[in-house]
């Protein structure tokens, strides 16, 4: 049987074997993947800014919404090339490797120390790559480019503490929402679509991400904005704690919990798994199939993942309880595409 997307128990446990594949990862394979991430933040960003800096300024001052409709029709390029071609994204592994760590499939010292090789890989990304592709070309050089990349780095890094800290959680809440849709999705252009419109909502209000920011606020000093390097670790702290909350509390602790609810109510202590919302057609339907329909459909998904066909996933007797188990291949490594660079 053919299915669209990914839903309830079966994406939890795509991101859970997700999760589990990023921590097997050596540090110097992670750090290499987070500056490649790093690579493609800073293509997105170069496009973003090259559509929005080229608004003329009396245009770009008179209609605000201009310049962001510019960059946030471009950026969100970034997530696509991180996950349909590879790279670790800090604020998406936020939300990924924190739902395997719920599910105890990975240590919390291992979920620490993704976190933190990431983040310094995707860092030294946007730097060098900024520099070496944004600066030394002097594409924005000249007017009206110069004034609004200045401009950007000015205005992040002149934001209070708080206010950049809860601009951080809506804007790695939509980025994993993206995340999220386009492991859903089954087909390329599902997944296109699914990662693109988050990010647009997120650059639309003008939220902080801590990547994007990494690249932004770095080519702005490079091209002379008046801030500070101090600043700029302002941002950065304030950015990133944002970024954490909103993905593995307001999206991976969220995802996990509507999964396995545990009502305290006394007369609601057999609430099946799964999240099984009054729209979701896919769970619904699943919830009804029998453990060798759901066993079969498993494999076809994993099938899809590891683009062979290994060994098969096979269904625990409680599925008949909407109590559902995968057992996924054990040839991890063997991910490539969605299923393993988020």
């Amino acid at each position: 049987m053919a299915v669209d997307m990914l839903s309830g128990l079966l994406l939890e446990d795509a991101i859970v074997h997700n999760a589990i594949h990023k921590a097997q990862n050596t540090p110097d394979k992670t750090f290499f993947l987070g500056m490649l991430a790093g690579l493609w933040i800073t293509f997105g960003g170069l496009a973003g800014l090259s559509a929005a800096g080229g608004i003329p300024i009396d245009v770009r001052n008179n209609w605000p919404i201009l310049p962001k409709l510019g960059l946030a029709f471009f950026f969100p390029t970034a997530l696509h090339f991180i996950v349909l071609f590879g790279g670790e994204l800090f604020t998406g592994n936020t939300m990924i490797v924190v739902i395997g760590w719920l599910n105890k499939k990975l240590t919390l010292k291992k979920m620490l120390l993704n976190w933190f090789i990431v983040y310094l890989g995707n860092f030294c990304g946007c730097v060098l790559f900024g520099y070496l592709f944004g600066y030394l070309t002097e594409i924005f050089e000249h007017e009206p480019y110069l004034s609004y990349v200045q401009s950007i780095a000015v205005t992040k890094t002149h934001y209070s503490w708080g206010v950049i800290f809860l601009k951080g959680i809506v804007a790695n809440t939509c980025v994993c929402l993206g995340v999220i849709l386009g492991l859903a999705s089954r087909d390329a252009a599902g997944k296109i679509i699914a990662l693109w419109f988050p990010p647009v909502i997120f650059v639309l209000m003008g939220m902080e991400h801590v990547v994007a920011n990494q690249f932004f606020v770095n080519i702005g000093l490079m091209y002379g904005a008046e801030t500070t390097i101090g600043k700029m670790w302002y941002n950065q702290s304030a950015a990133a704690l944002g970024n954490l909350v909103g993905g593995a509390i307001v999206l991976g602790l969220s995802e996990h919990v509507m999964n396995h609810w545990k009502s305290p109510l006394p007369w609601h202590k057999d609430h099946p798994r799964g999240s099984l919302a009054a729209h979701d057609v896919e769970s619904t339907r699943r919830a009804k199939e029998t453990p060798s329909q759901i066993s079969s459909s498993a494999n076809s998904i994993m099938n899809m993942f590891t683009g062979h066909h290994g060994p098969k996933i096979e269904v625990t007797p409680d599925a008949e309880k909407d109590n559902i188990t995968l057992r996924p291949p054990t040839a991890t490594h063997h991910f490539n595409g969605t299923a393993q660079m988020v």
